[in-house]
């Protein structure tokens, strides 16, 4: 059994992974509505969000095979543990863009203000749903951790030495 340690370190690297996560989740969102334009419409910024998720998923997915669970990959071929760290991130996903898709919901219909409009250094814009975003990214992070702990690099897939 993994000590609280242990865990806890694991914890961290999944963070950092995690974090690198943000920063292309994030980035690619960030490109997809404002530098395509697709931030005019509820479709287009829910559209820009589930593939920028898609992108972070698969970025995450080699990180933490290769880093955070190096030690767990045991006999099951990449292939499975892709296979898994997708389902468990697919729930992620769901409960990331719930969070994201409610909060754009209240905002757009006027029930909510996280920040409102901003000027900064010349820049005038919102960034309410770059805000919904990280909330929803924060929401899914116990859930994938935790389940990615227990099915994808699951302690008994450890080779035996």
């Amino acid at each position: 059994m993994e000590g609280v340690k242990a865990v806890a370190m694991r914890f961290i690297k999944f963070g950092i992974v995690g974090g690198s996560g943000v920063v292309v989740n994030l980035g690619i969102y960030f490109f997809l509505t404002r530098g395509l334009g697709w931030q005019e419409s509820l479709w287009g910024k829910n559209l820009s969000y589930a593939l920028s998720v898609e992108i972070s998923i698969l970025t995450n997915f080699l990180l933490n095979d290769f880093w955070t669970f190096a030690d767990r990959r045991g006999a099951d071929p990449w292939a499975t543990r892709f296979l898994r760290f997708h389902v468990i991130s697919l729930v992620g996903m769901a409960v990331n863009w719930g969070i994201f898709a409610l909060l754009n919901w209240l905002i757009a219909t006027g029930r909510m203000q996280l920040i409102g409009p901003l000027d900064f250094l010349g820049w005038h814009g919102n960034v309410d749903d770059m805000i919904a975003a990280c909330l929803g990214i924060i929401g899914a992070m116990a859930w994938n951790f935790f389940g990615n702990l227990v099915w994808t690099w699951r302690r008994g897939d450890a080779p035996t030495q």
